[in-house]
């Protein structure tokens, strides 16, 4: 499943944050309350029909996963007794079966039973045409998952795949899709617009109690919940829109958490975050990695020579330095040191505009008196495509927009909605069609190791998100290798053939790595961000310090 919670833009401010109520502070009548607001409502409450990056930040508080991530991005059992390894016999020699012991004694939020059926149930639901699931990537490779027995499943696969267990209900998978309940479901044709929609009954800590579309939700502590009862017993989440609301909400020690994340999240809103008394922040590295995506079917970037110019002339770390100052880590690639087959070797060509302007002038792009390079009368120039209404990507646009100027190149940018840039081939997505040639990309992956999604030549539009369009043999070869795999040290292998590749191609310019700053007030205990970007993936533990917390404080 290789959708991202999407972060391709631009959406600066955190989507999140908890607080309590405006002036209240944690009165004596809500003395264990923690609310939460996120920047617009969400379409549903089920993941499986639905690609929303909110939606799926929130989902852990209510539904439950066979295995879940903790900060660090490593896999722990949640539904499931342990993580399937080929060293504890969940997965079998071939790789082509994953078994799943599943937890007994775990009940839904409705008190009903939960057993393997509701795994095959949920497998079906994915797999079912008449569902709006968001992607089958993953799920496609499996041949069957049947029960063998009320706590047991069998997952068979068409063929060796690495991602396997990784993918299959897992939150740590791009998208990650939840365990959903047959009791309640299974009688429906299709499950777009069915009422569990708005009032889901799931597995995770929390029970969705109400939902006021557009306003508010609210959650209740399950007490039965298998990994205990939650410490805070209620959580609100309000809907607010404006950033500066949340901000203020935080400012005036109304709130108990906030979050700054994401690309163009500036460094004066971060001061105003922590420049308020008794707060705690902390920084996290994330494994979103941000590039500037070449479209290298377009009439211009089919020319190596201008896209090496690009990697080379574009000055990226300063720009991404000044939008995003300490919430900016510097990189060459796709990978964190310290995450899988990161190689602190594989490193891009240095900022060098003397270059870069020397590889246009080889090439035949020669400069004019205007300014501009010209090769046979015709002008080097470019499309930059951007989020409209979004105040990052037209920072950023004009950033780049300046950079190509410096090496000659003209520059059009032009602004489309987030929605029209992303719709698929069929209704004239402005990615899937290739209108464009150059745009701000970025991309959230989950723990899945395989990121060759993004580059195959099988997931080209229409048939999949590589809106690069590339199409290279020896990164297909890699791919195969890395996602048939069942050795770590041939899979790290292919996926650095493939960072390598498309270095040496210059088929994107790497930008670097966005950071999470998660400030709290300093007696909320037990939060640790995650490098995956799911930092409620604990939320059941977190608690109020005794020893610091008082009424109305």
């Amino acid at each position: 499943m290789r959708t991202p919670l999407r972060v391709f833009v631009l959406l600066l401010m955190a989507a999140l944050c908890a607080c309590t109520r405006v002036g209240a502070g944690r009165s004596a009548s809500h003395p264990a309350e923690l609310r939460l607001t996120t920047s617009s409502d969400l379409p549903t409450l089920d993941p499986l029909v639905s690609d929303n990056a909110n939606l799926g930040y929130l989902a852990p508080l209510f539904h439950g996963y066979l295995i879940r991530v903790d900060a660090d991005g490593r896999f722990i059992p949640d539904l499931v007794v342990r993580v399937p390894s080929r060293a504890n016999g969940g997965i079998s020699a071939d790789g082509r079966t994953i078994r799943y012991a599943l937890r007994r004694g775990v009940r839904w939020q409705d008190g009903v039973p939960f057993e393997a059926r509701d795994v095959v149930f949920s497998f079906h639901a994915a797999m079912n045409p008449r569902n709006d699931v968001p992607d089958h990537s993953g799920f496609d490779d499996i041949a069957s998952a049947r029960a063998t027995g009320p706590y047991a499943v069998e997952v068979r696969l068409r063929r060796p795949y690495s991602p396997g267990v990784a993918t299959f209900f897992n939150l740590g998978a791009n998208d990650a899709y939840p365990i959903l309940p047959a009791h309640l479901l299974a009688r429906y044709p299709d499950l777009n617009n069915v009422p569990y929609n708005g009032a889901p009954v799931g597995l995770g800590p929390y029970k969705v109690v109400s939902w006021r579309r557009g306003s508010e939700i609210d959650f209740q502590a399950d007490p039965h919940y298998f990994q205990g009862a939650p410490r805070i017993a209620r959580i609100r989440l309000q809907v607010v829109p404006d950033q500066n609301t949340s901000l203020t909400l935080w400012r005036s020690g109304a709130s108990d958490m906030t979050l700054v994340s994401g690309f163009g999240a500036t460094t004066g809103i971060l001061q105003q975050v922590e420049s308020r008394p008794r707060t705690r922040t902390r920084l996290r590295d994330h494994y979103q990695f941000d590039y500037v995506m070449f479209n290298v079917a377009s009439a211009r970037l089919r020319d190596q020579a201008v896209r090496r110019a690009l990697v080379r002339g574009i000055d990226r770390q300063r720009i991404m330095h000044d939008l995003m100052g300490s919430l900016y880590r510097a990189g060459d690639g796709d990978r964190l040191p310290g995450q899988f087959a990161y190689d602190p070797a594989i490193v891009q060509p240095p900022y060098d505009l003397a270059k870069a302007k020397a590889l246009l002038d080889a090439a035949g792009w020669g400069p004019r008196a205007d300014g501009f390079r010209y090769r046979n009368g015709s002008p080097l120039t470019l499309e930059i495509v951007g989020v409209a209404g979004s105040r990052a990507s037209e920072q950023f646009d004009v950033r780049l927009q300046g950079e190509l100027a410096r090496l000659g190149i003209r520059a059009e940018v032009k602004s489309y909605q987030y929605s029209l840039l992303f719709l698929p081939y069929q209704e004239g997505g402005i990615f899937a069609r290739g209108e464009y040639d150059l745009a701000f990309y970025g991309w959230q992956p989950g723990e899945d190791q395989d990121h060759s999604y993004l580059f195959r030549c099988d997931s080209r539009p229409p048939g999949g998100e590589n809106y690069s369009f590339i199409c290279d043999p020896v990164i297909d070869r890699a791919a195969r290798v890395e996602l048939s795999s069942n050795d770590p040290v041939a899979q790290a292998r292919a996926d650095r053939e493939i960072l390598r590749r498309l270095i040496d191609r210059s088929d994107l310019l790497f930008l670097g790595f966005t950071r999470d700053a998660v400030a709290t007030r300093d007696d909320l205990e037990g939060v640790e961000p995650s490098v995956l970007g799911q930092h409620l993936w604990n939320a059941w533990e977190w608690r109020w310090s005794p020893a610091q917390s008082s009424p109305g404080r």
